[in-house]
């Protein structure tokens, strides 16, 4: 039966005694009761600033120890995830349950940080000790997604099966495009952000940000996390900090290594890469008029830009550097500058770049997590850049401490990106360094650096 009775309490008496003054309290102990204080009201008003999330993983191998595709008394089984203290390379190992639990494995993780949009991808992986397959078995399917809701969450599932549904979250409005015929690649689901008042206002034109790997910019749904693109535009315009913009989120396929590289590798035991070129020709000749027909946009290259993360990096550096006349501006964001023996360096650096117009601005960002090598390639690039005579205001350059190669990472420094775009879509005219000179003429172009790729243009 409720309890339905008042709550309230009654005011407590309070006793007032007559008692000698205490002796006054030094300085610093003043200070120091005035520091507890403090700390203590912070963390009332922000209890979950302090908080971290602990998640219980169990997973159920009975199936697959019927099947024989897990031997109970060699196989290990654990989990890969997108943020600490998961990683992708390494399984947090799940030791068996205990008796009564046979066929069942348990593992432990305490998140200490929540990522941005609070969403972990993660995936059970199997390893089988003494073959040859260093990469062992992952479950098949994408990335199941952890949502980190409260102090402490269960995962209870078998492995192989589907994850828990996910709260989708989108802001603002945002359009889904029919795919466009192949011409050039595959077909490919286009998504459309608009700004607010995109309605309100019929006689604007605004600028346009193109970004690949589109399924994972507005929600979590096809990589378990994503870069909250559409929540972070929207409260920036909301709130003055930046202009209104376009973005176009451009889904992968399963070509994405071979259309986001301009040079043929092997790679994992085959021949991949070489379709950037394609790729652009979609892009410029078919999704931005489009794109420019059905929306009022400003099409010219300055208030034009194109981004992503990984081999997405390296794409929007190479559609810089060879189309600048179309994209002006580039996110270059954790990008893979190891493909083909550092062949986006080297392009970079070699390129002829036409004097009549502005350099692109270049956005470059890695996580200090993500190794000293890919930190020290990163460093390159911007060497090569200030030696080709870039100035200083036209690259934005970060590391970011402690950030990885994930969704969360980067969600984590979407602000930062946008404000760099707004700050090149709204430069004044003129402002742009289009008369620097440059050491390669634009009728010659330059034979490419020796390497194990071959490029196509």
């Amino acid at each position: 039966m409720p309890h339905t009775a008042s709550t309230a309490r009654s005011p407590r008496a309070v006793r007032v005694s007559a008692l000698p003054a205490p002796e006054r309290a030094s300085p610093l102990l003043v200070r120091f009761v005035a520091s507890l204080l403090l700390l203590i009201a912070a963390m009332l008003v922000a209890p979950h600033a302090f908080a971290a999330t602990k998640v219980v993983f169990d997973i159920d191998m009975r199936e697959e120890i019927a099947a024989g595709r897990f031997d109970p008394t060699k196989d290990v089984v654990g989990v890969r995830g997108g943020a600490a203290p998961l990683n992708w390379g390494r399984s947090l190992v799940a030791p068996a349950a205990g008796l009564g639990r046979e066929g069942w494995y348990s593992a432990t993780a305490v998140f200490e940080r929540i990522p941005a949009g609070g969403n972990v991808p993660y995936k059970f992986h199997v390893e089988h000790p003494g073959q040859k397959d260093p990469e062992g078995d992952w479950e098949t399917g994408t990335n199941r997604s952890l949502e980190l809701v409260s102090d402490e969450v269960r995962v209870t599932r078998a492995f192989n099966a589907p994850g828990a549904p996910i709260s989708l979250s989108r802001a603002g409005t945002i359009e889904r495009l029919a795919p466009l015929p192949g011409n050039f690649v595959a077909q490919r689901p286009v998504q459309v952000w608009l700004p607010p008042n995109y309605e309100r206002e019929p006689e604007r034109r605004y600028p346009v940000l193109y970004l690949h790997d589109g399924q994972n910019v507005f929600d979590a749904a096809a990589a378990g996390a994503e870069w909250q693109v559409d929540e972070t535009a929207q409260r920036l315009v909301v709130d003055g900090q930046i202009q209104p913009l376009i973005i176009v989120a451009v889904n992968n396929t399963s070509r994405r290594i071979d259309e986001y590289t301009a040079t043929a590798r092997t790679y994992e035991g085959q021949t991949r890469g070489g379709l950037a070129p394609a790729y652009a020709r979609y892009l410029i000749e078919q999704l931005k008029p489009s794109i420019d027909a059905r929306y009022r946009t400003l099409p010219d290259a300055a208030h034009t830009a194109v981004g992503g993360s990984s081999l997405g990096g390296i794409v929007s550096l190479w559609l810089a550097v060879h189309h600048g006349d179309v994209f002006g501006t580039a996110l270059v964001v954790s990008p893979s500058l190891w493909w083909d023996d550092e062949f986006p360096i080297r392009d970079t650096q070699k390129t002829p770049l036409p004097m009549s117009q502005p350099r692109p601005k270049l956005w470059l960002d890695m996580g200090t997590n993500e190794g000293q090598d890919s930190i020290k390639q990163l460093r390159k690039l911007r060497a090569v850049l200030s030696a080709r005579g870039w100035a200083g205001a036209d690259i934005g350059y970060l590391e970011a401490e402690g950030a990885g190669h994930d969704e969360g990472s980067w969600a984590a420094r979407v602000e930062p990106m946008l404000r760099f775009v707004d700050k090149q879509f709204n430069a004044k005219a003129g402002s742009a360094h289009s008369t620097q000179q440059d050491p390669f003429p634009t009728n010659v172009r330059s034979s490419m650096p020796p390497g194990p790729g071959t490029y196509t243009k």
